[in-house]
């Protein structure tokens, strides 16, 4: 007969099937907390309630470095909850960054804005939400792009469109900016085991890496929208500050995350 386990003996276990990872207890209690629906004051209120043995099939998962956000189908993003599954790339704190250099931009009152590369949706909804705008959002990926539409339809959203096309192709409106955070790891980066479950289509960006960015300029020097805004890697700053000025554009800055690395970048283009 299987031994059946009460809150605080399950998570004690759960911490020794998971000591792997960085913080073994807290990762038990994540778990846990999903799998009841309930919140950390619940468990430590009871620690005598027995708890079912599928708990410990998300442990297994967990333990095997699969994300917590695939586990939980769910993510935190500038402040809310978004749906999220292993379709899309899981959305970084460090993105969230680029949404705050957005609102700095001096922007025209419901703005039109395009985002390449939609994912799960978090960017275009934030910024539908916090300045009333007016998006459409492409994506080569139709899986991410029925989860994108989960999470419009959840935060109802209904000025975003999202179109299953490469970078803008097809699409003729005018944009007072395009926003992406786009694919930019070499392919040749030898990544962690957790980011292997992710979509390789959302890290990779080509042979050097920065292929993707670098043709997202060239759209935005033809399409001419008042600003482009890019996530980058930590380590692009001079090759793409090099495209820039052999381009043309001498109106732009580069923006650094929490850690000082810089993490993303602002065109003027018109």
């Amino acid at each position: 007969m299987e031994k059946k386990y009460n809150i605080k003996e399950a998570i004690k276990e759960a911490s020794l099937a998971l000591s792997n990872l960085e913080n073994p207890q807290k990762e038990a209690r994540l778990l846990l907390c999903h799998f009841l629906q309930k919140d950390n004051t619940y468990l430590l209120l009871h620690e005598n309630e027995l708890v079912d043995d599928k708990y410990f099939e998300l442990v297994k998962q967990r333990s095997c470095e699969i994300p917590l956000e695939y586990i939980t189908k769910n993510v935190s993003f500038y402040g809310e909850n978004f749906f999220i599954d292993f379709d899309c790339l899981i959305p970084r704190p460090e993105t969230e960054l680029l949404i705050d250099e957005v609102l700095r931009l001096n922007l025209p009152k419901n703005p039109k804005i395009a985002e390449i590369g939609i994912g799960s949706g978090i960017i275009s909804i934030i910024l539908s939400k916090l300045l009333n705008a007016k998006i459409i959002a492409t994506d080569i990926n139709p899986k991410a792009i029925q989860i994108a539409k989960k999470n419009i339809l959840d935060f109802d959203a209904k000025d975003i469109i999202v179109k299953n096309t490469p970078y803008l192709d097809g699409i003729n409106e005018k944009f007072d900016i395009i926003v992406s955070n786009p694919p930019y790891i070499k392919n040749s980066f030898k990544i962690d085991k957790n980011l292997t479950y992710e979509p390789r289509d959302a890290l990779f960006g080509g042979e050097v890496g920065d292929e993707i960015l670098k043709n997202i300029v060239d759209l935005a020097i033809i399409r001419k929208p008042k600003y482009l805004i890019c996530e980058i890697g930590y380590d692009q700053k001079a090759p793409l500050r090099e495209y820039f000025i052999k381009k043309g554009l001498n109106n732009f800055y580069f923006y650094k995350d929490l850690a000082k690395m810089d993490r993303g970048f602002v065109i003027e283009c018109n």
